[in-house]
């Protein structure tokens, strides 16, 4: 069985009307398998959490 690598994607919907281009703001390597890849689009309150859990 093949090993792939863990990928977390976070990405939320934002209203129609603040249509701005998708960016990767930040990634974080946890492990030889385990990336975090966080967007502009992501709420505060989750990336506080996010950071909260892998630092």
């Amino acid at each position: 069985m093949e090993e792939k690598p863990d990928v977390v994607h976070f990405q939320m919907d934002q209203p129609k009307s603040r249509q701005s281009e998708v960016t990767k703001a930040l990634q974080i390597k946890l492990s030889n398998e385990k990336t975090v890849i966080v967007y502009n689009r992501v709420n505060s309150y989750i990336l506080d959490a996010l950071l909260k859990v892998v630092f």
